[in-house]
Protein backbone atom coordinates (compact mmCIF):
# COMPACT_ATOMS: atom_id res chain seq x y z
CA UNK A 1 0.00 0.00 0.00
CA UNK A 2 2.86 2.37 0.79
CA UNK A 3 4.31 1.85 -2.70
CA UNK A 4 0.93 2.64 -4.28
CA UNK A 5 0.37 5.75 -2.19
CA UNK A 6 3.89 7.00 -2.86
CA UNK A 7 3.75 6.42 -6.60
CA UNK A 8 0.14 7.63 -6.82
CA UNK A 9 1.13 10.86 -5.08
CA UNK A 10 4.06 11.37 -7.44
CA UNK A 11 1.83 10.76 -10.46
CA UNK A 12 -0.78 13.18 -9.10
CA UNK A 13 1.86 15.88 -8.85
CA UNK A 14 3.20 15.13 -12.34
CA UNK A 15 -0.28 15.32 -13.86
CA UNK A 16 -1.51 18.23 -11.72
CA UNK A 17 -4.23 16.00 -10.33
CA UNK A 18 -5.88 16.21 -6.93
CA UNK A 19 -3.48 14.28 -4.70
CA UNK A 20 -6.06 13.91 -1.93
CA UNK A 21 -8.55 12.24 -4.26
CA UNK A 22 -5.82 9.91 -5.52
CA UNK A 23 -4.76 8.96 -2.00
CA UNK A 24 -8.33 8.39 -0.85
CA UNK A 25 -9.12 6.38 -3.98
CA UNK A 26 -6.06 4.17 -3.50
CA UNK A 27 -6.93 3.68 0.16
CA UNK A 28 -10.51 2.63 -0.61
CA UNK A 29 -10.20 0.64 -3.85
CA UNK A 30 -9.33 -2.70 -2.26
CA UNK A 31 -11.16 -2.06 0.98
CA UNK A 32 -13.23 -5.24 0.66
CA UNK A 33 -10.77 -7.47 -1.19
CA UNK A 34 -9.97 -9.78 1.73
CA UNK A 35 -13.63 -10.13 2.63
CA UNK A 36 -14.59 -10.89 -0.99
CA UNK A 37 -11.78 -13.46 -1.23
CA UNK A 38 -12.86 -15.13 1.99
CA UNK A 39 -16.40 -15.39 0.58
CA UNK A 40 -15.04 -16.89 -2.65
CA UNK A 41 -16.13 -13.91 -4.75
CA UNK A 42 -12.92 -11.91 -5.27
CA UNK A 43 -14.17 -10.21 -8.44
CA UNK A 44 -16.99 -8.64 -6.42
CA UNK A 45 -14.54 -6.68 -4.27
CA UNK A 46 -15.01 -3.52 -6.34
CA UNK A 47 -18.80 -3.50 -5.87
CA UNK A 48 -18.35 -4.27 -2.19
CA UNK A 49 -15.73 -1.52 -1.89
CA UNK A 50 -18.03 0.90 -3.68
CA UNK A 51 -20.80 0.33 -1.13
CA UNK A 52 -18.36 0.63 1.78
CA UNK A 53 -16.76 3.76 0.28
CA UNK A 54 -20.19 5.37 -0.15
CA UNK A 55 -20.94 4.71 3.51
CA UNK A 56 -17.59 6.16 4.61
CA UNK A 57 -17.95 9.24 2.41
CA UNK A 58 -21.44 9.87 3.79
CA UNK A 59 -19.72 10.90 7.03
CA UNK A 60 -18.04 13.82 5.27
CA UNK A 61 -19.43 16.97 3.74
CA UNK A 62 -17.81 16.66 0.32
CA UNK A 63 -18.79 18.41 -2.88
CA UNK A 64 -20.68 16.06 -5.22
CA UNK A 65 -17.89 16.19 -7.83
CA UNK A 66 -15.22 15.16 -5.31
CA UNK A 67 -17.34 12.32 -3.98
CA UNK A 68 -18.08 11.04 -7.51
CA UNK A 69 -14.44 11.26 -8.46
CA UNK A 70 -13.39 9.18 -5.44
CA UNK A 71 -16.05 6.57 -6.18
CA UNK A 72 -14.87 6.31 -9.79
CA UNK A 73 -11.32 5.78 -8.51
CA UNK A 74 -12.67 2.81 -6.55
CA UNK A 75 -14.69 1.28 -9.40
CA UNK A 76 -12.25 1.93 -12.25
CA UNK A 77 -9.02 0.66 -10.70
CA UNK A 78 -9.10 -2.49 -12.83
CA UNK A 79 -9.13 -0.34 -15.95
CA UNK A 80 -11.82 1.00 -18.24
CA UNK A 81 -11.89 2.19 -21.81
CA UNK A 82 -12.28 5.84 -20.78
CA UNK A 83 -11.50 7.00 -17.26
CA UNK A 84 -13.81 9.38 -15.44
CA UNK A 85 -10.85 11.56 -14.45
CA UNK A 86 -7.07 11.75 -14.35
CA UNK A 87 -7.30 10.81 -10.66
CA UNK A 88 -9.12 7.59 -11.56
CA UNK A 89 -6.54 6.79 -14.24
CA UNK A 90 -3.73 7.43 -11.78
CA UNK A 91 -5.31 5.07 -9.23
CA UNK A 92 -5.61 2.31 -11.84
CA UNK A 93 -2.00 2.79 -12.95
CA UNK A 94 -0.71 2.99 -9.38
CA UNK A 95 -2.45 -0.32 -8.62
CA UNK A 96 -0.29 -1.94 -11.30
CA UNK A 97 2.77 -1.51 -9.07
CA UNK A 98 1.41 -4.29 -6.81
CA UNK A 99 1.83 -6.80 -9.62
CA UNK A 100 4.54 -5.41 -11.93
CA UNK A 101 7.10 -3.60 -9.76
CA UNK A 102 9.72 -5.99 -8.28
CA UNK A 103 8.71 -5.17 -4.69
CA UNK A 104 5.07 -5.76 -5.53
CA UNK A 105 5.72 -8.99 -7.46
CA UNK A 106 7.82 -10.47 -4.67
CA UNK A 107 5.24 -9.52 -2.04
CA UNK A 108 2.49 -11.04 -4.18
CA UNK A 109 4.52 -14.23 -4.65
CA UNK A 110 4.84 -14.51 -0.88
CA UNK A 111 1.07 -14.12 -0.50
CA UNK A 112 0.39 -16.70 -3.21
CA UNK A 113 2.75 -19.17 -1.51
CA UNK A 114 0.74 -18.91 1.69
CA UNK A 115 -2.54 -19.13 -0.20
CA UNK A 116 -1.96 -22.04 -2.58
CA UNK A 117 1.01 -24.18 -1.48
CA UNK A 118 1.23 -25.27 -5.14
CA UNK A 119 4.01 -23.67 -7.16
CA UNK A 120 2.41 -24.18 -10.58
CA UNK A 121 -0.89 -22.71 -9.40
CA UNK A 122 1.01 -19.77 -7.88
CA UNK A 123 2.78 -19.16 -11.19
CA UNK A 124 -0.52 -19.27 -13.11
CA UNK A 125 -2.09 -16.73 -10.76
CA UNK A 126 0.97 -14.50 -10.83
CA UNK A 127 1.05 -14.53 -14.61
CA UNK A 128 -2.70 -13.87 -14.78
CA UNK A 129 -2.41 -10.79 -12.53
CA UNK A 130 0.70 -9.54 -14.31
CA UNK A 131 -1.04 -9.81 -17.70
CA UNK A 132 -4.18 -8.16 -16.35
CA UNK A 133 -2.26 -5.20 -14.91
CA UNK A 134 0.03 -4.87 -17.92
CA UNK A 135 -3.03 -4.25 -20.11
CA UNK A 136 -4.24 -1.53 -17.73
CA UNK A 137 -1.09 0.58 -18.09
CA UNK A 138 -2.17 3.81 -19.78
CA UNK A 139 0.12 6.52 -18.43
CA UNK A 140 3.25 6.79 -20.54
CA UNK A 141 5.70 7.13 -17.65
CA UNK A 142 4.19 4.20 -15.76
CA UNK A 143 4.29 1.98 -18.84
CA UNK A 144 7.90 2.95 -19.50
CA UNK A 145 8.81 2.12 -15.91
CA UNK A 146 6.87 -1.12 -15.49
CA UNK A 147 7.00 -2.72 -18.94
CA UNK A 148 10.64 -3.83 -18.62
CA UNK A 149 9.83 -5.50 -15.30
CA UNK A 150 6.81 -7.18 -16.85
CA UNK A 151 8.95 -8.55 -19.69
CA UNK A 152 11.64 -9.76 -17.27
CA UNK A 153 9.19 -11.52 -14.96
CA UNK A 154 7.41 -13.11 -17.93
CA UNK A 155 10.79 -14.40 -19.10
CA UNK A 156 11.62 -15.73 -15.62
CA UNK A 157 8.27 -17.53 -15.48
CA UNK A 158 8.87 -19.14 -18.86
CA UNK A 159 12.34 -20.31 -17.79
CA UNK A 160 11.00 -21.61 -14.48
CA UNK A 161 8.27 -23.63 -16.23
CA UNK A 162 10.82 -25.58 -18.28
Amino acid sequence: MILLLKRGGELALQHQANIDIVRIGISLMDLKLLEAQSLGIPKEHMNMALVAAQEILNDYDLPFEVRENILHCVTEHHGVEKYFSIESEICANADCYKFLDPKGVLAYCSLLGRRYHDLEQEWRQLEYKMDEKYHILSLKEVKEELEPYYQQFKHFLEVAKK
